[in-house]
């Protein structure tokens, strides 16, 4: 981790003592204080997921101050995993999201899309399960990269064409995501990425 904190003055002596530490030491209890020891959500949790996850809240010390707001909100966004579901009202919650944090979007690294599974229409299969694709930036400031791993998002057997359905949803991914950059993505561009992938994979499933 190397966050630059130049230009930011020596706290008056009526601030915190927190503030006349080493920025190194700093930054070390920022990134204690602000990553999710659970998998972050976009999008409001049913009542029995809130065992398993944690809403995307920014964290109490990043209303501290000024100057502790400034230094530890690119920690959280950096190094915490965000999960965007992409169907339904927690789909709708997750745009919200990302237009309300338009602003921090560039120190995202970290995102998991959660996609429903749908099988093919002449299957008497249930919908039930969703594929989580991850994508990240191995540099900051970098391009996206989509991981070739996925999960299996619920404890239903997994189908067995799942794997198909994970690559398809990969490859789409990847086409997306090929020349966009933290410069170029915005809020919209990722909630037309997401509909646009969803609809791919709709549509191959209605064959």
């Amino acid at each position: 981790m190397n966050w630059s904190f130049a230009g930011i003055t020596r706290p008056a002596q009526n601030q915190s003592r927190l503030l006349e530490l080493p920025a190194e030491i700093r930054e070390a209890i920022f990134a204690f204080a602000v990553v999710s020891e659970k998998p972050i959500v976009t999008f409001k949790l049913d009542q029995y997921q809130k065992d398993s996850y944690q809403e995307a809240r920014q964290p109490a010390i990043t209303r501290v101050s000024r100057q502790v707001r400034s230094e530890s909100l690119p920690i959280y966004y950096d190094c915490n995993d965000f999960i965007i579901h992409t169907e339904g009202a927690k789909s709708d919650d997750a745009s919200r999201w990302l237009m309300c944090n338009e602003k921090h979007l560039n120190a995202l690294r970290h995102l998991t899309f959660w996609i429903r599974y749908i099988p093919f229409v002449h299957e008497r299969l249930s919908s039930q399960g969703a594929l989580g694709i991850s994508v990240a930036r191995p540099v900051k400031h970098g391009c996206w990269k989509v991981d070739d791993r996925w999960k299996w998002i619920t404890v239903v057997r997994k189908p067995q064409t799942l794997t198909r359905d994970a690559d398809f949803l990969i490859g789409h991914f990847k086409k997306a995501l090929i020349n966009e950059s933290t410069v170029s993505i915005d809020s919209e561009a990722f909630v037309e990425m997401i509909e646009g992938v969803r609809k791919q994979y709709a549509k191959e499933k209605s064959v």
